[in-house]
């Protein structure tokens, strides 16, 4: 038996310098539908008690539409529908849904227990690319936790708490 020896010409250490890219998905959210819904009833109630003394249909109106919340978030599928998706480095750095503009990911993003506020800022090569304004307004938006799936939201959780 003969043993050769093989060089290899690329170098251990450069095996692992490529920066790991995730495929964030974003779902449908229910805790939006829910607060959205709990804002419209809350108004209505307030107009329905403010303006007569039905204070009985006022309730029933709360009681049912609190069942109805809760049946809807209680029978929600597994697999919702992806909506939307980004790609997130471990710098910091969003493509959203394939865009040709790299946004960077700002230090003044939060992360809440009901989702995380993204507050993003165009690359600078990109903003010489599509010939910005002087002003760069920070692009800004908010996922819920549950249109997201556990390992992304960890994922996108690690990586705003680096930058902070």
């Amino acid at each position: 038996m003969k043993f050769v020896k093989i060089q290899s010409s690329t170098q251990w250490s450069n095996l692992y310098s490529i920066e790991s890219k995730y495929n964030i998905n974003i779902r449908y959210s229910y805790y939006k539908l829910a607060a959205y819904s709990f804002i419209g009833i809350v108004t209505c109630l307030i107009t329905l008690v403010s303006f007569t003394f039905h204070y009985a249909v006022a309730l029933w109106i709360a009681i049912i539409t609190i069942l109805a919340l809760s049946l809807l978030l209680s029978l929600r599928q597994a697999k919702k529908t992806i909506i939307g998706s980004f790609i997130l480095t471990k710098a910091g750095e969003v493509v959203l849904n394939n865009e040709q503009v790299r946004y960077q990911l700002l230090p003044d993003s939060r992360l809440s227990f009901i989702g995380c506020w993204l507050v993003l800022l165009p690359n600078q090569d990109a903003v010489t690319e599509c010939r910005y304004s002087e002003k760069k307004y920070p692009k800004q938006f908010f996922i819920f936790k549950d249109s997201l799936h556990e390992q992304d939201f960890s994922r996108l959780a690690r990586v705003i708490n680096q930058l902070n």
